[in-house]
């Protein structure tokens, strides 16, 4: 017996919802995703999206880079930290966008990331915090 919606977390949702045939349930998670509210939903989300094959963690990626709310910034900072090269370039942009200071650290590590879309992002990310603090 299918679960009905209600019942079902919100992570599961969005990961269900972003492997759907249709591309406007597609594009409508990815936007749920820049909606989330609560961080621990977000850690969970980023936590699943490593299992997930490449694509998903791109359109979980893109969902990333939406956030502008400062209290989602702990998940964010955590994975910055490891995990997949595209989340960490995403999760660096969100906390750039949001003019998170308390990120600064990471990001300046993030300079010196593997990837260098990760580089490149984590540099901008930084002009932007200090920009905003001058």
């Amino acid at each position: 017996m299918r679960k009905k919606r209600e019942e079902i977390d919100e992570v599961t949702l969005i990961l269900r919802d972003l492997k759907s045939e249709i591309w406007t349930i597609r594009q409508d998670a990815v936007c749920r995703i820049g909606r989330l509210e609560d961080p621990r939903t977000l850690g969970e989300l980023i936590k699943r999206a490593q299992e997930e094959k490449w694509y998903i963690r791109e359109m979980v990626a893109a969902g990333i880079r939406s956030i502008d709310n400062p209290r989602m910034a702990e998940p964010l900072k955590l994975a910055l930290k490891g995990g997949d090269d595209c989340i960490r370039d995403a999760c660096a942009r969100s906390l750039g966008l949001m003019r998170c200071r308390d990120a600064e650290k990471l990001l300046e590590r993030a300079v010196s990331d593997p990837d260098c879309r990760v580089r490149k992002t984590a540099r901008t990310s930084l002009e932007l915090i200090r920009e905003c603090s001058d």
